[in-house]
């Protein structure tokens, strides 16, 4: 069994030099801080997160080839849903116009080893909280990145917002969503004082989102965190959110209040590009229920159900919304089994935050569990105006998120991999 009793600190503590002392062995220690190191470096690179993430995965199968090699297995209920969706999209990719076009998603799919690869190699003790920890190092450079990009250039149009090392400023706030959110969490399950460092980061994380303009990660971000407080019953914290969140427009400059007010005005141009899109979703969705008409294909597909010639072709990429671009793309059963498969992350993050109420570690339990239903939330809420679901960079990080507290939970159970 793995020793216990590590304490181990942040920042400024060189303790953080060590890693957790349930990671025994250096085979297992190098696959560790790979994926540790594909998930905070997706806030900096794809392409280094992705390699990592390569490492991680060979260095499994390596181990699980070793006498007496053993992980533990992913929860069925998550596992199940997963695969089914795997093969929908399959079968979406065959029945589309453009097959070799739609099975181009299937590579995608490396990206969910991480649940798995999660469950495996961070189920022994500290290893949630230590990956976390270097997840909140990366987001002050990935934010203060941004932050530097609107110090050299503070006159930009919305075509040219900050994006930090990102190439989108979706996917850049999308990003710092899904860190602020479980930073909230954290320090409210660990302790506020303790923590003092978050309080800093968190406003940091929040003017970096504030001064992209990115609309919906403000709203999937303010989804999350209430969902957070209310989960973990902070009342008096949720009529605070509310008076800076009503300081924050009333003291923001002109232009950034009308981008704001500009969401509920149908005679606002990006306004109506959303409505477009929203009605030209459902005549595809419509005529192709089933299937839909394939992954990738909707960018060909949606030109012939649009109901306008006044918008650009590149409009038409995806339909900027998680539901309708997924049911697009493989039809109202795959969608139903993405939701089952969301819905399942979701349903584990509430059992580990039911669990930790009678484990000894309790705060690490909740902040895995609040975190993890927090960042889902925050994902379908901004997923209502964007397809993040669809970005790599996010996709990593929300996978993450949402099978830590699977792992946390075969923590406690005591059921450490190799043991």
């Amino acid at each position: 069994m793995a020793p216990r009793g590590l304490e181990m600190q942040f920042m400024s503590d060189p303790a953080t030099r060590y890693l957790p002392a349930s990671v025994i062995g250096r085979p297992r220690q190098a696959a560790f801080v790979a994926l540790a190191g594909s998930i905070c470096l997706s806030l900096v690179s794809i392409a280094a997160s992705q390699i990592l993430l390569a490492g991680a995965a060979g260095g499994v199968l390596w181990l699980s080839a070793r006498p007496g090699g053993r992980f533990p297995s992913f929860p069925r209920s998550v596992a199940l849903p997963l695969a089914l969706f795997f093969l929908w999209t399959v079968a979406a990719a065959l029945a589309s116009a453009d097959i070799a076009l739609g099975l181009t998603i299937v590579k995608k799919f490396y990206l969910f080893l991480i649940p798995f690869l999660v469950v495996m190699l961070f189920s022994g003790k500290g290893t949630i909280l230590w990956t976390y920890r270097a997840l909140f190092a990366v987001a002050v450079v990935a934010a203060s990145a941004g932050l530097v990009q609107f110090a050299l250039n503070p006159h930009r149009d919305a075509l040219n917002r900050i994006s930090g090392f990102m190439s989108q400023w979706m996917t850049y706030s999308g990003l710092l969503m899904l860190v602020l959110v479980p930073l909230v969490a954290y320090a409210f399950c660990l302790g506020w004082r303790k923590k003092w460092w978050a309080a800093p980061l968190c406003a940091l994380l929040a003017l970096a989102i504030y001064l992209s303009e990115t609309r919906n990660a403000m709203i999937g971000t303010v989804a999350g965190v209430v969902v957070i407080l209310l989960l973990l019953r902070r009342w008096s914290a949720i009529f605070l959110l509310a008076a800076l969140l009503a300081a924050a427009y009333l003291l923001s400059p002109a232009g950034i209040q009308q981008r704001l007010r500009s969401s509920l005005d149908t005679n606002d141009p990006n306004t109506r590009n959303r409505i477009e899109l929203f009605e030209t979703s459902l005549r595809l969705i419509g005529d192709n229920p089933w299937f839909g008409v394939g992954p990738k294909n909707v960018s060909i597909e949606a030109l012939r159900y649009r109901g306008s010639e006044d918008y650009p072709d590149w409009m038409y990429q995806h339909m900027h919304n998680n539901f309708l671009q997924i049911a697009a793309e493989r039809g109202i059963p795959g969608l139903i089994l993405w939701l089952w498969f969301v819905g399942a992350l979701g349903a584990g993050g509430l059992a580990a935050l039911a669990h930790a109420a009678g484990a000894a570690d309790a705060g690490e339990g909740r902040f895995a569990g609040s975190a993890a239903v927090g960042s889902l939330a925050a994902l379908l809420a901004a997923g209502m105006f964007e397809y993040n679901f669809g970005d790599s960079e996010v996709l990593i990080l929300f996978l993450f998120i949402a099978s830590a507290p699977f792992a946390w939970r075969l923590g406690i159970a005591e059921k450490d991999p190799l043991a």
